[in-house]
């Protein structure tokens, strides 16, 4: 993985990563033209994996934003869902921070991400996925694979065994190539804990 950007400090890659979501041009895309239309492609894709989620009773989904992907579980069944961002939009997503999420250990059934190249911190960031997670919990992540999104990416995934190695008490249950359509990631893991 290669990093993208030199910060002073934690609290520098915060604030930096902060203007994205609260950027009113984008805040005002993702609630009106996009809101229903990422909602329809997180649908469609959890959709291929519905029976691992059928079989969840809670979920979370990381770095959610306006929180399409939480509508998207709730919608098809995993009522008990949350979000989490660096800034909250009520009432999907709260604020929270993925180097430090503040749930319990094994708490999660299931969680999704894809904006594990926002990570500062990826072995930080899979170290709290694995924590929240319950024995036999999934891991669903969408990447990027050899792509500098936009100026926000912190890390470019070229190797993706790098990423595989972060999740060691993990096995695997899928990965493919994937098109999303407007939503830039063109790979999926799925994952579970041991």
């Amino acid at each position: 993985m290669k990093k993208t950007h030199t910060y002073n400090d934690y609290e520098q890659y915060v604030n930096f990563q902060k203007l994205k979501t609260t950027d009113p041009k984008r805040q005002e895309k993702w609630k009106t033209t996009e809101w229903r239309l990422k909602i329809d492609i997180f649908k469609k894709e959890f959709q291929r994996n519905i029976n691992i989620i059928n079989n969840c009773k809670n979920a979370i989904c990381l770095g959610s934003r306006t929180g399409q992907e939480v509508v998207a579980l709730q919608e098809l069944g995993v009522n008990d869902t949350k979000g989490i961002d660096l800034v909250e939009f009520e009432p999907y997503t709260q604020k929270g921070d993925i180097h430090n999420v503040d749930f319990p250990d094994n708490h999660f059934d299931l969680a999704f991400t894809n904006i594990f190249d926002h990570s500062i911190y990826p072995e930080k960031f899979a170290s709290e996925i694995e924590r929240i997670l319950k024995p036999n919990g999934y891991l669903i992540i969408h990447f990027q694979i050899d792509i500098h999104q936009d100026k926000f990416t912190e890390v470019i995934i070229d190797d993706f065994n790098e990423v595989k190695n972060l999740f060691k008490n993990f096995d695997i249950i899928s990965e493919q190539n994937i098109d999303t359509g407007i939503i830039a990631m063109n790979y999926e893991l799925i994952i579970k804990k041991k």
